[in-house]
């Protein structure tokens, strides 16, 4: 049987940290490929249905930023599929999947952690006033749970937006947080983004989710790491703090 990324880390007991990057130049991807540590793909779709690596235009039209300057996305697969190194596959638009299942193929599902905004997972808690909500980045947890049906071997990885801030600090969340555990329990979901604080997580919090096996993703650039001894997932704003030779 082929393991999964997740069931790899989950066997080996050992936390790895992944890279995050929301700009992938061809310099940086080869480093990466050189250096044998990992990468990150945001895949989206244009209104013309071509694909391409970065945001979807709403997100550009609600915040005023400029697109990424980032590389043409098949040419990055084709780049990564000389190498064996984890790919965190994350699907900026919901018109995006198609788009999404070709590259784990060309990948191969156990290399790749597909993540996505989850539409179950939508909170107002922790919504600043006027921040604005990316529609098109949304996707029912459904769509997790078939792609999980379609690649067994690939991990899954769902994200909350706007849990209360003190979500893993207050015990007045405590059946929230049991409410979120059985819904990814119930769909298969291997992985988790709270997108709560990440000086917030404790070996409490991960122990909630690594006694039904899921792994919390923890931020370690923000994180108390002396706090954590429980596995979760670590990712990094820096190719340089991540871990080498995960699958190899």
């Amino acid at each position: 049987m082929v393991l999964s990324l997740a069931q790899k880390i989950l066997k080996a007991k050992r936390t790895v940290v992944l890279f995050h990057t929301w700009t992938v130049t061809r310099e940086l991807l080869a480093q990466a490929i050189r250096e044998k540590r990992s990468m990150d793909l945001d895949v989206c779709v244009a209104d013309s249905g071509n694909a391409y690596l970065g945001h979807p235009k709403e997100y550009h039209d609600k915040t005023h930023e400029p697109f990424f300057n980032s590389m043409p996305l098949w040419e990055a697969v084709d780049a990564l599929a000389g190498s064996n190194i984890p790919v965190i596959v994350d699907c900026k638009h919901g018109n995006a999947w198609p788009v999404v299942e070709s590259v784990v193929t060309e990948l191969r599902p156990e290399r790749c952690l597909v993540h996505s905004f989850v539409s179950e997972l939508k909170f107002d808690a922790g919504r600043a006033e006027g921040e604005p909500d990316f529609v098109s980045e949304w996707s029912s947890i459904a769509t997790l749970r078939e792609l999980k049906r379609k690649f067994p071997s690939v991990t899954t990885t769902a994200s909350a937006k706007w849990l209360p801030t003190d979500a893993l600090t207050s015990d007045k969340h405590g059946t929230l947080l049991a409410r979120i555990v059985s819904l990814l329990k119930k769909n298969q979901i291997d992985t988790i983004c709270l997108n709560v604080p990440d000086s917030t997580f404790s070996d409490k919090a991960l122990g909630l989710f690594l006694r039904e096996g899921i792994l919390a993703h923890v931020g370690v650039d923000h994180a108390d790491l002396t706090r954590l001894s429980q596995l979760y997932i670590g990712e990094s704003d820096s190719l340089e703090f991540t871990s080498r030779g995960v699958l190899l």
